[in-house]
């Protein structure tokens, strides 16, 4: 038991970091400033006590006021300079102050006996003043075992101020009593400490490890995140022009096989217009590769504005350019596409401003309508027979490809019927 007792009063406090040191000590001392409001009611419970054992009214009165006094002195006190973050002291400073406020208060509720003048060969009066004592110690033991020193503070001070009081009123075994008692305090508070220290340590490592997981979650997330917008970037980088921003081959053509089938089901006509910009050479020629690249990028707008939603506008390479454009309602058969390319033609020929150079440019079109039986690149490659059709009628125009022959048998057959 001996061994037991001196391993409890020597072994190690647990390895606190500062964090867990000042959560342990806000802890305490908020325990104890809402423990001291009980000092008011408890203050009254014994004022009326004391009365009935017939003690001494003024001096347990002038106790009654110390104690009323000293709890609002420990309640405003340390909630400034302890637990009030705005006042943020360091931990030893806090320590200090705290362990100041419980010798305070450990003396104010000791002092109890020493106020409560016994009549002679009276105990009861005694014996009520060591149990409110005892009662104070107790609490204190519950709302501040987390700080080892500001509990020895008040314990001691309270039996020693007790012990005092008890021995000026001729109770010397009693506070004999008192003086075994109080250093079972010593090992009673290190138990206490560690126990709670324990917790504290537990939570703390749950808390960091909790930090460092989410930490982890979002690092993930970040990196989900950036490897999705990276995929976007690729995948832009796949299916767009780099210098028009308008979709590349890749996606004209996946466009294009979606609408040939779509157009094909529900009966709707789809049809591609090729075109390039004539005389395009003698931009580059004369004002640099620099003024053709910013031509492009201006066909582009200027085209990509007179379509409508629908019509699907892509560059293929160079100065060629193709628009998909299908489910129109401007007209049946070849007219409705040759509209469209009447607008981007007509659009083209109003002169380029290249940083303060004008070009006057136009274009060559070809229309091609989907008939059964063609593929999508056998489509363009009609639309792009047409272009050069266009080119050698004088440029500057529009030229639809003839139906095919399938196209026209089908024809034939519903005028005989």
């Amino acid at each position: 038991m001996v061994r037991d007792i001196w391993r409890l009063v020597v072994a190690p406090n647990p390895v606190l970091d500062e964090v867990v040191r000042g959560q342990l000590l806000e802890q305490s001392a908020q325990a104890s400033r809402l423990s001291s409001l009980l000092g008011l009611p408890l203050s009254a419970v014994v004022l009326v006590v004391m009365a009935a054992e017939h003690a001494a009214t003024g001096p347990v009165l002038l106790w009654t006021g110390l104690v009323l006094l000293v709890m609002v002195l420990y309640v405003a006190g340390v909630g400034v300079f302890v637990v009030d973050p705005r006042h943020r002291r360091s931990y030893r400073d806090r320590l200090r102050v705290f362990t100041a406020f419980q010798t305070l208060g450990g003396l104010a509720w000791g002092l109890l006996p020493a106020a409560a003048a016994p009549t002679a060969g009276d105990t009861s009066v005694v014996s009520t003043a060591c149990a409110v004592t005892v009662l104070a110690v107790a609490a204190n033991v519950v709302f501040s075992s987390a700080t080892p020193r500001p509990w020895l503070a008040f314990h001691l001070t309270a039996l020693v101020a007790a012990s005092a009081g008890l021995i000026a009123h001729g109770e010397g075994g009693v506070a004999a009593l008192n003086a075994v008692v109080a250093p079972a305090a010593v090992p009673l508070a290190r138990y206490m400490y560690q126990q709670v220290a324990r917790a504290r340590v537990l939570a703390r490592r749950s808390e960091l490890l909790a930090h460092d997981l989410r930490l982890e979650r979002e690092g993930v997330e970040r990196m989900n995140l950036e490897l999705s917008e990276a995929n976007a970037e690729l995948r832009q980088q796949a299916t767009r022009d780099p210098l028009t921003r308008l979709p590349n081959r890749t996606l004209f053509f996946e466009n294009l096989g979606r609408s040939m089938r779509h157009g094909r089901r529900n009966a709707t006509p789809v049809a591609v217009i090729y075109f390039d910009l004539d005389h395009f050479k003698a931009v580059n020629d004369s004002l640099g590769h620099g003024a053709g690249d910013e031509l492009l990028r201006q066909v582009a707008d200027r085209t990509a504005a007179v379509l409508r939603s629908p019509d699907v506008l892509a560059r293929l390479g160079g100065d060629e350019f193709v628009v998909l454009t299908h489910d129109f309602g401007a007209g049946p058969g070849e007219v409705a596409p040759v509209q469209v390319a009447e607008r981007i033609r007509q659009v083209l020929e109003v002169p380029f401003d290249l940083a303060g150079n004008p070009a006057v440019i136009s274009a060559s079109l070809g229309v091609a309508v989907d008939d059964p039986g063609l593929s999508g690149e056998d489509l363009v490659e009609r639309a792009d027979m047409a272009l050069y059709r266009a080119k050698q009628l004088g440029r500057n125009q529009v030229f639809v490809a003839p139906p095919t022959r399938e196209a026209l048998n089908r024809l034939g057959r519903a005028v005989d019927s």
